[in-house]
């Protein structure tokens, strides 16, 4: 019985060739499987809300960058710190924070209370710079629109109320908003709601929220929050103790 194979053709994988073959595919397998298992692990990190651990492993060298003011590599700031964006802190720091937000997403959301006692505590150390990454409506109904109405709020110096308001009622607002809650907010906030309305229909608007969105995906933003601090990209959740230990190293 021993040798009933004996004298019979060798079947395709018992071949050199078909050995090499599935050597190389099992490799394959391997090597995809590792990324995928990282990429899976750093997501994790970051949708968690360890924005920090992602912070600390990738980013250590950003006190270093920030004290000897050195640029960021492959990014021009110039273009990502522009001028006509809603601001806070000193317009003259050393350090200066963009953060790329989605008004209906949760973890943006989380972020929101925390840097503003970012700013409450190191406001004269920092600027913090906001932009919009709205999504798709199939992704985040009314994203879009959100983020066209903080912009106009903006031009009328409503932005910030606006802001923590759009982040406190977030799992109470739906879709888009209609006309009539558009005029109930600007009862709330006392803008002029006939300028609100004019602004959300010029064409301006729409392509500055745009622009956001493409510089945003041409930065490598896949998500939000995303920071890039000095042009240093952090993306997640990043706790209040984790900017106070970097923050209170800057002079």
């Amino acid at each position: 019985m021993a040798n009933d194979n004996l004298g019979q053709p060798l079947r395709w994988y018992q071949r050199f060739g078909g050995v090499m073959m599935v050597s190389v595919f099992a490799s394959i397998i391997a090597f995809i499987l590792l990324i995928v298992g990282a990429t899976g692990y750093y997501y994790w990190q970051i949708k968690q809300g360890n924005g920090q651990v992602l912070f600390e492993k990738f980013y250590g060298g950003i006190s270093v960058a920030v004290k000897n003011n050195t640029k960021s590599g492959g990014i021009n700031r110039s273009e990502l710190e522009i001028a006509n964006a809603p601001f806070l802190g000193n317009n003259n720091a050393k350090v200066t924070i963009v953060e790329f937000v989605d008004f209906k997403c949760p973890y943006t959301k989380a972020e929101a209370p925390i840097l503003r006692e970012v700013m409450q505590k190191y406001g004269n150390k920092v600027k913090l710079i906001i932009r919009n990454f709205p999504p798709s409506d199939n992704f985040h109904p009314g994203a879009n629109q959100f983020a066209n109405i903080a912009m106009c709020a903006y031009q009328q110096g409503y932005y910030w109320p606006l802001h923590d308001w759009f982040f406190e009622q977030q799992e109470n607002l739906g879709g888009k908003l209609s006309e009539t809650d558009i005029e109930a907010l600007g009862a709330k906030f006392g803008w002029d709601v006939d300028k609100m309305n004019k602004c959300l229909a010029d064409q301006n608007t729409k392509v500055a929220v745009n622009k956001d969105f493409a510089d945003g995906y041409r930065f490598g933003i896949s998500g939000t929050p995303t920071f890039f601090i000095n042009g240093e990209k952090v993306e997640g959740v990043i706790p209040f103790s984790a900017w106070e230990l970097f923050l209170n190293n800057i002079k």
